[in-house]
């Protein structure tokens, strides 16, 4: 048994950083890919390496598909689709991968605590030392020693603990084999608490909840995919509103620039007042200082959301305006597939911060249960078995007719419980309060969907005004060019006209984007959306529960791992 320890201790130092790293990432992904399973009931490839879109020498372009974006000078910007964006995002967004490391620090954590659950945890130490000394005019002494220990442990829900130990040892003076032994020992020893920490799945409560915690971090990770591309869409439709406002000043301008010209010829002619030449002037010079303002907020909007991709702020990009805007009107506002009492039963269903809720409900009852096992004694028994090996040249030979057996109970009561009962009547009333937190949680959720739904159907109520807004606005700007040419309206009655035709517009827009970003957003929160792969939402027909989830855990109806048991 004892070659063994030498093994495996070879074995350990002949490992790379970067091998050792591969192996953090085996481990982390299996979990994660267990964790998948148990919490969404499917899995799906998971990668935390950062793969930027990484330029073609020290300035070349950026590729982006089958596009390549300059990055640099004056070139052609490269128009994005909405689905370029999104590809774009889930590969390169800082904060996205930052959101992934996190939930993969968490899985390769999880890894690592599992260990003495699914299989025997296998550690000790190598250690080796050598000497010489001599003294000026006389002796000389060499010497060397080396103790190699393998030890493999394995917990149980129970809480047993089982420990099994090789060891060896070796020393020399370097002068032949002589002054040369070694020694090794197996041995073994199990552990029982029978009171206190015993059964009920005690020992394993700590385990469970951070395996429990890791498939709602899961579960959450899920959710933010989702609330991500919904932030992406969103902040896209943001440049193109920006983008659309834009353009109306110019159209505004143009108009402005025709009341004037016509205004000027009348004011010349006596038909109306030199005061609405001036003021058709004024109203022009003013829609012209809005344009570069309204230019330069659109720039400043076109290069966060570049930095909101990952992308580099001298990236030539420009979004594929007004194309976008157009399919978006044509398309309109989109139904909301759920009626408010069914949102609020989806909701209560789906979301993940549910979840966390009723964890932290579960946890404060279970907290009771575990300070009321305080009051036990510790009563714990141990059996254990130990053998030596030959000495000398043949220590790998256990002597198994000559080991040791032992066994003993350990008893331990303090007869001073005041902090016990502290302990147990503060969980009592951590529970009560638990209950309290958790009832007024769900009335929260309640609250905030039919805040939602209610903001959803004010703001389709508001496009569909606003649609009709739009047909008045220009039919009022058409008569009153007309009666201003004709002379039965003032410069000020067209200004108007026009002004009011530019709000509208500008209305219209932001009303359709803000229903279609917020419709989006909700359904995010239900879990009736999913993203694949490339960034790009579907909408789901049915949403995604946590119910698999919460018969499972959230309840503490099954303490099982979810490495251990193939789920």
């Amino acid at each position: 048994m004892a070659w063994l320890v030498v093994a495996t201790a070879a074995l350990a130092c002949g490992c790379t950083p970067e091998q050792y790293a591969r192996q953090a990432d085996g481990a982390a992904y299996a979990v994660l890919e267990a964790g998948q399973r148990a919490s969404l009931g499917r899995s799906q490839p998971f990668r935390v390496a950062y793969d930027p879109y990484a330029p073609r020498g020290a300035s070349g372009p950026i590729r982006v598909g089958d596009k390549d974006i300059p990055v640099v000078g004056d070139a052609e910007p490269v128009t994005l689709t909405l689905d370029d964006c999104l590809g774009v995002a889930v590969r390169n967004s800082r904060s996205f991968q930052t959101r992934k490391e996190q939930l993969y620090a968490q899985a390769l954590a999880l890894a690592n605590a599992r260990r003495s659950w699914d299989l025997p945890l296998i550690g000790g130490p190598v250690e080796g030392a050598a000497s010489h000394e001599k003294t000026l005019g006389g002796t000389e002494t060499n010497a060397g020693s080396a103790e190699g220990e393998l030890d493999l442990t394995q917990r149980f829900a129970g809480g047993a603990v089982l420990a099994l130990g090789v060891t060896l040892d070796f020393a020399t003076d370097f002068l032949g084999g002589s002054g040369t032994t070694a020694g090794s020992l197996l041995e073994a020893n199990l552990s029982q608490p029978l009171l206190r920490g015993a059964w009920r799945g005690l020992a394993y409560e700590d385990q469970y909840r951070l395996e429990r915690d890791f498939l709602i971090a899961v579960f959450d990770y899920e959710r933010f995919t989702q609330s991500f591309a919904v932030d992406i869409i969103t902040a896209y439709y943001n440049v193109l509103q920006q983008r659309d406002q834009l353009a109306n000043e110019a159209a505004n301008i143009e108009r402005l620039t025709e009341t004037l010209a016509l205004t000027r010829v009348q004011a010349e002619g006596g038909q109306v007042s030199r005061i609405q030449q001036d003021q058709a002037e004024q109203n022009l010079l003013d829609a012209r200082v809005r344009y570069e303002q309204q230019r330069q907020r659109f720039e400043n909007t076109l290069d966060a959301f570049k930095i909101r991709l990952g992308l580099p702020v001298t990236a030539a990009v420009r979004l594929d305006y007004p194309d976008a805007l157009r399919r978006l009107v044509a398309r309109g506002p989109r139904d909301v597939p759920v009626a408010e009492d069914q949102a609020i039963r989806v909701a209560l269903a789906a979301r993940p911060d549910v979840l966390t809720q009723r964890a932290a409900l579960r946890d404060a009852r279970r907290d009771v249960t575990i300070a009321a096992d305080a009051f036990n004694p510790k009563l714990d028994i141990e059996v254990g078995i130990a053998a030596a090996g030959e000495p000398r040249r043949r220590f790998w030979t256990i002597r198994g007719d000559e080991h040791t057996r032992n066994v003993g109970v350990t008893f331990e009561y303090d007869l001073d419980q005041t902090d016990n009962r502290d302990a147990y009547r503060n969980a009592i009333i951590a529970r009560e309060e638990a209950e309290r937190d958790y009832q007024a949680f769900l009335d929260q959720v309640r609250l905030d969907v039919r805040q939602s739904y209610r903001s959803l159907m004010q703001s389709r109520r508001s496009y569909e005004i606003r649609v009709r807004n739009v047909g008045v606005a220009e039919r009022r700007r058409k008569l009153a060019r007309l009666q201003q040419s004709q002379g039965m309206a003032s410069a000020r009655d067209v200004l108007e006209a026009e002004d009011a035709l530019r709000r509208a517009q500008d209305g219209l827009t932001s009303t359709l984007v803000e229903y279609t970003t917020t419709r989006l957003a909700f359904l995010a929160r239900l879990g009736m959306i999913r993203v694949d792969e490339q960034g790009r939402i579907h909408e789901r027909q049915q949403p995604e529960t946590t119910e698999r989830f919460r018969k499972r855990y959230a309840d503490g109806s099954d303490d099982g791992a979810i490495a251990g048991d193939g789920s």
